[in-house]
């Protein structure tokens, strides 16, 4: 009987504990059942839907709300002694010249033999760029212009210096295919067909950019390598045969314009007989094209280092002041605007507008002064703006990726062989803008070490407290 008692005990005991412990099971959510002890499920978030949002300009375009005129001004002491180490530095050498002055006073802050002329490599186009924007205005286009001659049954492409030309319809934004020959195209097919006119000979006028096309300043590798094209007033994507950075140029960028244009009329009906080279085009206007504002163009220039456009463009001038689109007379015309800032050219030599002349010789002195003087002018007030941003944006998008002078400071590159060149605006860390020039020539070999050398003094005025 006792053990009766026991076993009959001992099942109920069993079947309690075993319903026990799969009720605390089935409350833990361990086995199936509605006993749960986890909290109530809270419904899922609505879908979130992003709000649309308006473009803006690029960062850095402007860079006017980033001067501090409050913020306090470097010692000139320490600075002067910056520049100094700068030009005792192993990878540079005695002929590196600095001149430092602030932007909103104009007060020298580093004279390092700042009014010394040398050789300035790509920093030309600093001037080139103040130049032609203050004597032609920062909304000035380059035109192409169509003339039909019903006489010769001839229509002829005129020559404005844009070259950087879409080989059909422009984009209408970028300064590179802002106009295309297309849309020129359009315009004259559209005439002729009006007049029952269903095949012409071409021709291509660049009388007004006589030359010549290829610089005599310029080394022949640059052609070659595809470090320029032709200058001729008149081209497809600055005469590049390829998208490419480096593309081959054509031989002759207008004549393969003209041969671009011609497919572009065939596809609309109007068949080309010939295609010559013409001086003096004749006959009514069926057609024209503008380029990019200058501002657009020029900004394209400097941040690019384009040497093609920067030629171009200084010769556009002197067409514009009246003068032959040749290199001497282009170089006069810079000059001459450059004088009408009350900017102080003693010592000023110019061959080419782009920089590869090794003739050429400019003060560091000059480039402060001149880029101040642009900054401060209705025409070129936002010149700052176009300079390649350290570490962000054109020549300068792989430098001082990871160093102060990241974001703060707007500069014109320079190299040629022996030569290292940097100059343009940085805010110091109190945010005071001062604006720089760093010209050194008869360097050894190589850019990687006096570059080095150069941003690291650019990231010191960047990280300047700079008070004695």
């Amino acid at each position: 009987m006792r053990e009766r008692i026991v076993v009959a005990t001992l099942v109920p005991l069993a079947v309690v504990t075993a319903l026990g412990g799969y009720a605390f099971a089935d409350a833990a959510d361990a086995v199936p059942g509605w006993v749960t002890m986890s909290p109530a499920p809270v419904p899922p978030a609505p879908f979130l839907t992003a709000a649309q949002v308006e473009p803006a300009t690029a960062p850095g375009t402007d860079v006017w709300p980033l001067f501090d005129p409050s913020a306090p001004l470097p010692d000139a002491a320490v600075l002067q002694a910056l520049a100094q180490a700068l030009r005792d530095d192993p990878r540079t050498g005695t002929s590196v010249n600095v001149s430092v002055i602030d932007l909103i006073t104009g007060a020298v802050l580093v004279d390092l033999d700042a009014a010394d002329g040398q050789v300035p490599a790509s920093n030309t186009k600093v001037l080139t760029a103040i130049a032609v924007v203050s004597a032609l205005g920062p909304d000035a286009t380059l035109k192409t212009v169509a003339k039909y001659d019903a006489a010769r049954g001839e229509v002829v492409l005129v020559a404005g210096g844009d070259m950087l030309l879409a080989d059909d319809a422009g984009n209408g934004v970028d300064a590179v295919g802002f106009a295309g020959v297309g849309d020129l195209a359009d315009q004259v097919a559209t005439v002729l067909a009006a007049d029952a006119v269903t095949s012409v000979t071409l021709g291509y006028d660049t009388s007004s950019f006589p030359g010549p096309a290829y610089p005599t300043q310029w080394p022949a590798y640059a052609l070659r390598d595809g470090y320029a094209a032709p200058v001729t007033g008149l081209a497809v994507n600055v005469g590049k045969m390829t998208d490419d950075e480096y593309a081959q140029r054509w031989p002759d960028p207008a004549a393969r314009t003209a041969d671009v244009f011609a497919a572009r009329l065939f596809e609309r009906g109007i068949a080309v007989t010939g295609v010559t080279a013409r001086t003096g085009a004749t006959g009514e206007q069926v057609g024209m094209v503008e380029s990019a504002p200058l501002r657009d163009v020029v900004e394209y220039m400097l941040l690019q280092s384009d040497n093609t456009v920067a030629e171009v463009l200084t010769r556009v001038l002197a067409v514009q002041e009246g003068r032959r689109a040749v290199p001497s007379e282009a170089m006069l015309s810079v000059r001459t605007a450059l004088g009408e800032m009350g900017l102080d050219l003693t010592g000023l030599e110019l061959y080419d507008g782009a920089g590869f002349s090794i003739r050429n010789r400019i003060a560091p002195r000059l480039i402060t002064q001149a880029l101040r003087a642009a900054a401060l002018a209705q025409p070129t007030h936002d010149l700052p703006g176009w300079l390649a941003e350290a570490g962000l944006t054109g020549t300068l998008d792989d430098r001082f990726t990871s160093t102060p002078g990241a974001g703060v400071v707007r500069a014109k590159t320079g190299s040629l062989t022996g030569v290292t060149a940097l100059s343009g605006i940085v805010f110091t860390r109190q945010g005071r803008p001062l604006v720089f020039s760093v010209l050194a020539d008869g360097m050894p070999y190589g850019q990687d070490r006096p570059q080095t050398a150069i941003d690291g003094f650019a990231d010191a005025l960047a990280q300047c407290g700079c008070r004695e």
